[in-house]
């Protein structure tokens, strides 16, 4: 187990003022059986409606709406967090993992990934988990992390054609990969220890439960991983999603400090 504190930060400025502002936030991690968050606050501006409440995927979301003119977005998280508690998350409803098995157009193969996946010669008695870890491993050793390679709308056959991206396109990859195997696997959004961005890694499903592998760093997920979010792909977990009125250019600043 370990004791983290995190921040997470959000800054965004608009050239001239916006109006009609609708939003969604998925910022604010929450317990499980892995991680016990405490002393969680959270501040928004413009704050004029603000509500919470959870996602289809179960995601804690901030919901708001700000009519009057604005020229600036900011949205603030802070917290403490036990994490290390369980190796996994139990899932009850079986049936829920079901949607985590068909691909999407983020994950969807190609020739790429079809001609990839012939790496892999599982015999029938190996787990889900140790064919999620032989995948992890594959990907790691033959993929490189590269900052600005891609975008946030490359897909996974596009990022391994590259053989080079982020963290996004790691877990994107081995998503696609595992539900080709028939792994119900989801995308999953959160901070690490440290200072950065956030940070995004994988959860597959096997016998009852929810089992994280950080490709990126070639880890099991253990002590310095804050869950925020899971969805069936990057778009699924966004963390901000907006909708105003105005013609104008924006700048966005995000700021991830997680110290133990």
């Amino acid at each position: 187990m370990k004791a983290l504190q995190f921040h997470y930060s959000m800054r965004i400025r608009f050239a001239s003022p916006v109006r009609e502002h609708h939003f969604t936030l998925r910022c604010l991690p929450g317990s499980d059986e892995r991680q016990r968050i405490q002393n969680l606050s959270y501040t928004v501006f413009p704050n004029e409606f603000v509500s919470l409440a959870q996602d289809s995927f179960e995601n804690e979301c901030i919901y708001g709406y700000s009519k009057g003119e604005h020229d600036r977005f900011e949205v603030d998280v802070r917290g403490n967090v036990t994490t290390g508690l369980s190796d996994s998350i139990s899932a009850p409803r079986e049936e829920r993992a079901a949607i985590f098995k068909y691909q999407t157009w983020l994950t969807k193969p190609g020739e790429h990934l079809l001609a990839y996946r012939k790496k892999f010669d599982f015999p029938a008695a190996v787990s889900s988990y140790d064919k999620a870890y032989r995948i992890m491993e594959q990907l790691h050793g033959d993929f490189t992390y590269e900052a600005g390679a891609t975008n946030v709308l490359t897909t996974a056959e596009e990022a391994l054609a590259l053989r080079k991206g982020v963290c996004q396109d790691y877990a994107h990859i081995m998503i696609s990969l595992c539900r080709m195997f028939l792994i119900p696997a989801r995308y999953v959004v959160g901070m690490l220890e440290g200072e950065g961005a956030s940070h995004a890694w994988v959860e597959i499903y096997d016998s009852g439960r929810w089992y994280a592998f950080d490709p990126t760093n070639f880890l099991t997920v253990k002590n310095d991983h804050i869950k925020i979010s899971n969805g069936r792909d990057y778009k699924d977990c966004m963390i901000n999603q907006g909708v105003f009125c105005g013609q104008t250019t924006q700048t966005q600043e995000v700021s991830v400090v997680v110290l133990s």
